[in-house]
């Protein structure tokens, strides 16, 4: 980022003159004897309350929803934290103001503290990349130490370790073992304690069961966090065709559709005729719907959708299918980036309208990324899945409105 021509300038994320809303907000925080006037007054130029941004004038006094939603968009991963925040107030600004604070005394270590500073400096990038996908966690999603040392090629004690001995790592609390529970050697390393990590957490819209399990449907794999980071672990997006792969195409296809037959025929027997067939409706439901497929070991399928315009992607898909792994992934994270449904308006229809197939449950704080259900819901729901896929295909080609 070129800081010199960013125009940073210094936001109150509390807004210095903030609207009726605000106030309504920090009313439910005050303390005996306390006014909002004096809560704000207590709390607006502290450093947990300031940011630095080029876009003052659009954040201006907007309710904290709407400058989530501004600050989601910036390079600047301390602004990327504040759009992740559950909500902003006391808690939330003393938190990062003691966040901050630790972060410049381990940046800017004073007389004896220099071993401290080269330490840091020297830490594997293994651990930076942790450090950015906790970060980057939707508030209402939680990962295990398993996933977390898939993602940088490590284990999950190291992991474990990691993050009990690491002061300022921001969302460690998200990671829990591999049943989803927190681990009971879970420590709060900067030596406070917020609270409860499960009551931190269901706050946030990860919901538990009574043996305080987290619900899987708002896990975040491997892939997950690698996708939050730009990177991609599997085979999740199809092929695209260049030079004398191109001339060679059907062939290519017809080859790895055969691959994908055997391997949907070889692990999941009982529904193979079932997803087969579903697969089949999907090619005739309208102008441009197709079947492409993946390269690698497990022969994945892509149900596209190829659209007539005039530019920007022609392209777009709503579902990966693995036959080994018997998964169905909804590929949010592609359909943001593409026409129409780069809308998230469409994306939460599209999710609300699966969710009510039974035996689906994708959780909206994965709205961005690619949530996962059975295989074998396509074989046993298969008339209310080609409902919701009319409805996409209808939406991508235009046919239907939002």
């Amino acid at each position: 980022m070129d800081y010199t021509r960013a125009r940073l300038t210094v936001e109150h994320v509390l807004p210095q003159h903030p609207a009726q809303a605000w106030y309504e907000q920090l009313a439910t925080e005050t303390e005996d004897g306390q006014t909002p006037e004096d809560l704000h007054k207590a709390l607006v130029h502290t450093l947990g309350n300031l940011t630095l941004t080029s876009e003052n004038a659009r954040l201006s006094n907007h309710p904290f929803r709407r400058k989530q939603e501004i600050l989601e968009g910036s390079a600047l991963l301390m602004n990327q934290e504040i759009a992740a925040a559950p909500g902003w107030g006391s808690a939330e600004i003393h938190q990062r103001g003691q966040a901050l604070a630790d972060r410049a005394v381990s940046m800017w270590p004073g007389p004896g503290q220099e071993t401290s500073r080269r330490a840091a400096a020297e830490e594997w990038s293994g651990w930076a990349d942790v450090r950015a996908a906790l970060i980057a966690m939707p508030a209402g999603t939680w990962t295990t130490y398993g996933d977390i040392a898939e993602l940088i090629g490590s284990h999950a004690v190291p992991v474990g370790n990691f993050l009990a001995g690491r002061a300022g790592v921001l969302n460690a609390y998200r990671v829990l073992n591999a049943s989803g529970q927190v681990s009971p050697a879970f420590r709060w390393a900067d030596g406070t304690n917020p609270g409860d990590p499960r009551e931190i957490m269901a706050a946030e819209g990860v919901p538990f069961d009574g043996n305080g399990r987290a619900h899987p449907s708002h896990r975040l794999s491997a892939e997950d966090l690698a996708a939050l980071l730009g990177r991609n672990l599997s085979d999740s997006e199809p092929p695209a065709l260049h030079g004398n792969d191109a001339a060679s195409g059907a062939t290519a296809v017809r080859e790895r559709a055969n691959r994908f037959t055997e391997l949907l025929r070889t692990n999941r027997p009982d529904t193979a005729d079932a997803v087969l067939a579903l697969l089949r409706s999907w090619e005739d439901m309208g102008q441009g719907c197709r079947l492409e497929y993946g390269r690698a070991t497990e022969t994945s399928c892509f149900l596209m959708v190829d659209r007539e315009i005039t530019s920007g992607s022609r392209t777009v898909w709503p579902f990966a299918i693995y036959p080994v792994f018997g998964t169905v992934e909804v590929v949010f994270q592609h359909m943001r980036t593409r026409a129409p449904f780069d809308s998230p308006q469409l994306r939460q229809e599209f999710l609300q309208r699966l969710n009510r197939i039974e035996g689906i449950n994708l959780a909206e704080a994965k709205l961005e990324l690619r949530p996962s259900f059975p295989l074998e819901i396509l074989a046993s729901q298969a008339n209310e899945i080609r409902e919701a896929l009319t409805w996409f295909v209808g939406i991508a080609t235009g046919q239907l409105t939002a």
